[in-house]
Formats: C-alpha cells, structure tokens, sequence
C-alpha cells in the first residue's frame, strides 16, 4: 500500500472514532420555575437538569403574551443541574421590553434544538393586580340518574397570581345555541348538577374564577339524563298518544251508542218510548219499522267505520239495559230464522236427490245389463244345436228331423 493509501486510512479511522466517542444531544430532562405567579420588579428563577453526556450550556427563550421573546442562557455544574435567575426590575432594557405586559409567559429550555426542548407557564404582572386565571381541563359529565348528571375536571395550572375562587358551571339544552352560568361558586373540582329533566340532553363547560374575573371556559361535554321507568327514549321529540287509534273503552261507547240509534228507529224515533201491546206485523206502523231496521242497518254501518257516536239516552240504568236487550234480540232472531230456512231447503234437496236418482245412473244400468243377456241367449242356442248334433249322430233322429228341428232354432 503507498503513502497516499496510508493517508485516506488514518483520516477514515479518526473520523469513525471521533463519530462514536461524540455523544448525542438529549437536551434538558428536567425544567421548573419557583412560582406560578411573579410580580413586576421581583425575580424569575429556572432551574433543571441535564444528563452528563450532554454539553454544560443551556439556552432559555422567554415568550410574552404576544410573543416578543428574551434569550437568556447558563451553565449546568458537576451535578449536572442549572439555574438561570432574571431580575424583572433590572434596568437592562431587553428585560424592561420583555416584561411589559401583564399576562401568560412561557419559556423553554434546550441544549441544541428548541424543539427538543422544554417549556414551562408562569403569569406576569407588572403592577401586581391578579390576572385570569388558566382554563380547567378534563372536564367529564355522566349521568347517573333520570335527573342527576355528575361533573368532574382538573384545576388550571395558573390560578392568576392569587387564590382560586372557584368555578362556575355553564349549561345548554339546546345544543350551544344558548347557555346559562351558575351564579354560586363552587370550590370543588366536582359537582352534582340535580333536578334535571329525564331523557334530556345536556351540554356542559367550566370557568376557573379569581379575583380577576373568569377564565376561558374549559372542554365542551355532552351527557342525557336516563329515562324514567316505562319511559320511551326520544331523541328531542315528545310522545303524542295516535288519536286516530280509539282504546277500547271508546271502542264499546261506539258500539252502544250505534246499539240506542238502532233502538230509536225500531220504536219509532223515541227510544224512551214504551212498545205498544199491538202486533208490528199486522200494522202499518210495524211495516214502516221494518222498511226502517233494513236500511238502517246499513246505515249504521258505514256510520259505526267513521266512528259516529251519540249522546246516551238520559233515562237511566234500567232503560239502557233494556235497550241493549231489545237490540240483542232483534240480532239475533232473524239470523237463525234465515239459517233454519236454509236449512230446510237444503234437507229437501237432499232428500230428493236421494229417491230420483238420475236419467244418466238409468242409462248406465242398462247398458250394463243388456251386454250380459245377448250371451246368455247365445249360449242356450248353442247347447240345442249340441244336442241336436248327438241324437243324429246316435241315430235317435233322422236327418229331415234335424233339418226341421233346426230351422225351428233359428227362427227368432
């Protein structure tokens, strides 16, 4: 190998070895400020950690609340701990312009890359006055009951600079459109909103509360009260009973009351009217009445299918009863007596039908009877001619007495 390949070697081994003895960059692992709160004129202090790997120098960047921001750096010692302090009240003039306003800050701390770093919150007040304080957060809302809803969150990192006063809860019914902000202060991280409608969905957000005012609202939640027991879940509509379904109740109203028009027609038009000792049949006012029930039953029937009812008659229990009992009757007979005629007329032909058979069932007969006698005559003749056949042969007849016997047989 020359020189010249010797040279590239060495240069390569150096770099590799400076590659793996250089450590990574792991930024700060930890970053804290000694108050949540400071005032105008007092004094900021960070501190964190490192890990030993990393390089001793430290970076912080310090954001206001409208992003106009301040460099400031340190120097981590053996223990691989940092501490960087700001004097608000310094007359330096990047810190005078930097802390101006009254507000949220934050600052992050890195070793190499900002965004690898890590960033803290703190509230700034030039003259001291509080500030509002940070939204809560987490907020969760479940329902419990049909008129219980459970709210729980967490409580804001900065409370303003003073102590909590609490939180206020904002309601909507209406899906956000509009809300309602409880007037009494809650110390808790938990409340039982009660008194609720069943069924109902609620929407829910919290304010953190100081002596400033109320902060942004929290995470918006929705949660429905439960229905109550035999209640029918909707979803923001109210069950309505189907009016054009009559109950059963209404359904047998219908029917007496179809029961007393028909009753009114059968005595006359009055159905308080007692039924004279004469025979309908035989009168003239009975024909009317029966030209009346057989219209009027079709009448009443297309009436009874739209639900047509009338007033009950004002005469009493009793009269109602009877009534009902003249109705039933009328019902009843004159279905059993076209049954029973039906009846009869079909015994009758039955019976008739039974002793005249028909012409076919004759004609059938004797086409069955005729082909059985044509060969029983055949046979007959036969059996003469056998016979006849024998005695000339045996000689008992002449052949003139067969001839003639014979002729005798074939005549018809």
């Amino acid at each position: 190998m020359n020189k010249s390949g010797l040279y590239i070697l060495a240069l390569l081994s150096v770099i590799v070895v400076s590659i793996i003895t250089i450590p990574a960059y792991a930024e700060v692992t930890s970053l804290k400020t000694d108050a949540s709160f400071y005032k105008g004129g007092g004094q900021i202090t960070f501190s964190g950690t490192v890990l030993p790997t990393d390089p001793r120098t430290i970076t912080i960047l310090i954001f206001d609340p409208q992003n106009n921001y301040l460099v400031r750096s340190g120097i981590a010692d053996s223990n691989d701990h940092f501490q960087i302090i700001i004097d608000t009240g310094s007359t330096d003039s990047s810190i005078q312009q930097e802390f101006k306003l009254k507000g949220t800050y934050n600052a992050t701390a890195f070793v190499a890359n900002k965004a690898n770093g890590i960033t803290v919150n703190f509230v700034f007040s030039p003259d001291g006055s509080p500030v509002l304080p940070s939204s809560p957060t987490s907020l969760t809302a479940t329902a419990v009951s049909s008129t219980e809803i459970d709210l729980n969150w967490i409580a804001p990192v900065n409370t303003g600079g003073v102590q909590s006063l609490g939180y206020q809860i904002g309601r909507s019914t209406d899906g956000g459109t509009t809300w309602s902000t409880s007037v009494t202060t809650i110390t808790s991280t938990t409340f039982a909103d009660v008194g609720l409608t069943p069924n109902t969905s609620y929407m829910y957000k919290v304010y953190a509360v100081n002596q400033a005012g109320s902060s942004p609202p929290s995470n918006v939640t929705t949660a429905s009260t439960l229905p109550t027991p035999g209640q029918t879940v909707t979803s923001g509509t109210t069950n309505t009973t189907n009016s054009s379904t009559p109950s059963l109740a209404e359904l047998l109203q219908q029917r007496l009351a179809d029961a007393q028009r028909l009753q009114q027609l059968l005595s006359g038009g009055n159905p308080t009217q007692p039924t004279t000792g004469s025979n309908p049949a035989t009168s003239n006012n009975g024909n009317s009445q029966t030209v009346h029930l057989n219209e009027t039953m079709n009448v009443n029937d297309v009436s009874s299918s739209h639900g047509v009812q009338q007033t009950a008659s004002p005469s009493g229990n009793n009269s109602t009863q009877n009534n009902d009992a003249n109705f039933n009757a009328s019902l009843v007979i004159y279905p059993i007596i076209s049954l029973a005629g039906v009846g009869i007329v079909v015994y009758i032909m039955y019976i008739r039908k039974k002793r005249n058979p028909s012409v076919d069932a004759v004609k059938v007969k004797k086409e069955t009877i005729i082909p059985h006698e044509a060969p029983s005559n055949q046979n007959d003749d036969d059996n003469a001619m056998m016979i006849l056949k024998n005695r000339l042969a045996k000689g008992e007849i002449t052949v003139d007495e067969f001839k003639e016997l014979r002729d005798e047989l074939s005549e018809p």
